[in-house]
């Protein structure tokens, strides 16, 4: 299965699993964060070791694949562990936790320069490959994580991502 050449197909399909285990992990997170009610439409409470957990996973993701992911997935990584972040943190400081909640807001701050300083960097032109028709595009960084995780203890949430 690890082939020395790599065709397009190949990267894509890789980029394609990648995106959706940083999906799984981030939708585990959302889940201890309680911002998915139960069956029955309660509210579930916090699970902030549970989320702080899932994050850290995504953030040594993120460390030991510097350098091998392609800039899509790089950008998908880091939006994501920054929403979550954000949210941990927006939770975190609702729940009392605010030791949890000032370190959460600090590694978010840091991955907001990350983002921010990966956007001011020149980019090469993008590599124009043929795409076989009904290809999904590479995936981009997620948005709607934070509103998920805002959502009252009334109202359902439905949580989508959203690739630009």
């Amino acid at each position: 299965m690890n082939d020395s050449k790599s065709t397009p197909d190949d990267a894509r399909r890789q980029t394609m699993l990648f995106a959706q285990l940083v999906e799984i992990l981030t939708q585990n997170a959302i889940l201890m964060l309680g911002a998915v009610p139960d069956r029955q439409g309660r509210q579930r409470p916090p699970d902030l070791n549970g989320a702080e957990m899932m994050i850290d996973i995504l953030d040594v993701l993120q460390k030991r694949t510097k350098g091998n992911l392609a800039k899509e997935e790089e950008k998908m990584l880091t939006g994501t562990i920054y929403q979550l972040q954000a949210a941990f943190a927006e939770i975190a400081s609702k729940t009392g936790e605010f030791g949890k909640a000032r370190k959460a807001t600090e590694a978010a701050e840091t991955a907001e320069e990350d983002i921010f300083d990966n956007e001011m960097e020149p980019s090469a032109p993008p590599q124009q490959t043929a795409r076989p028709s009904g290809a999904q595009p590479s995936p981009q960084k997620p948005q709607g994580i934070q509103a998920a995780v805002s959502q009252t203890a009334e109202s359902k949430v439905k949580f989508t991502k959203k690739y630009v």
